[in-house]
């Protein structure tokens, strides 16, 4: 059997390499990497049938779906935009786009709105969750009880500042991405890594960013998620619950010294779901 990992070559954004990063560990070897924008331009080596764990956000260059015939799919922790139009008409889930869809139901869905969406066009899906919430705590780290602030606004910093004494990092998930596609696979999941690592090493994460709230979830570090941006609200609205959520309006206004101090535990109920997709994803494999 052959194996391929997805990816998202001139990706902006690392929370694209977190997906990736997730899926890698349940394959037992790469023979293909497969660029997620690519997906039906790819053919492999020699006439053969490569698996692909297929988590991802669905897509920029929506003519590039459906994927090769030579992939053979597992459709889980899937996100497909709202967006589906090409050139203002045209829906990439219609007529084949759809039809590819159906012939692998049920599509495994990462949130309640593309499980929605799924359903306007009559096709079967359920909700898996997000692959994130797969990866595992490293061991033997330490807490170093500093905040990270992923991609949040000046004000939220400036409020932290004013709130606790604990060192502060300020981070982006935002890359530079003709920079970023010339690295090596190996180098690029080394970056995630280190990124994850010290996520896990925080006190609290303080983020709007979904790919940093699920992981930090997965590594069992606090977050507060900061929600305003109704673009990420159909990628956000189904993990909120999950942790301690606040506009940037009643952040900047509370007091939130307590909040840092002794933030509130995540929900545990992201166990069950990274279990269940942890079981798809060997019997897949297997």
């Amino acid at each position: 059997m052959k194996y391929g990992l997805l990816y998202y070559k001139d990706t902006d954004n690392i929370g694209d390499d977190i997906q990736t990063y997730a899926q890698k560990r349940f394959l037992p070897k790469i023979d293909y990497y497969i660029d997620r924008e690519k997906l039906g331009m790819f053919v492999p080596n020699r006439k053969e049938t490569v698996s692909v764990i297929m988590n991802a956000w669905y897509m920029h260059n929506k003519i590039a779906w459906p994927p090769s015939p030579y992939i053979k799919p597992l459709l889980t922790s899937m996100h497909f935009t709202a967006n589906t139009r090409i050139n203002g008409n045209y829906s990439f889930l219609a007529d084949f786009g759809g039809q590819y869809l159906r012939e692998n139901e049920p599509i495994g869905c990462r949130d309640q709105n593309t499980l929605n969406l799924l359903n306007q066009y009559g096709i079967n899906g359920y909700f898996s969750g997000c692959m994130t919430l797969t990866i595992k705590p490293f061991e033997k780290i330490r807490n170093d009880d500093y905040i990270c602030l992923v991609d949040v606004d000046k004000n939220i910093i400036d409020k932290v500042k004013k709130s606790t004494t604990r060192k502060m990092k300020i981070i982006s998930h935002t890359l530079n991405p003709l920079e970023n596609s010339k690295k090596s696979i190996e180098e690029r999941m080394q970056n995630v890594e280190n990124l994850l690592k010290i996520y896990q090493k925080s006190h609290l994460v303080i983020t709007t960013r979904l790919h940093a709230m699920l992981p930090s979830i997965a590594l069992k570090t606090p977050v507060i998620l900061i929600q305003d941006d109704k673009y990420e609200n159909d990628r956000l609205d189904t993990y909120t619950k999950m942790v301690d959520c606040y506009k940037t309006s009643e952040f900047i206004t509370k007091d939130i010294n307590d909040l840092i101090e002794n933030p509130k535990q995540n929900s545990n109920s992201y166990l069950e779901i990274a279990r269940r997709l942890e079981n798809d994803c060997n019997i897949f494999i297997n």
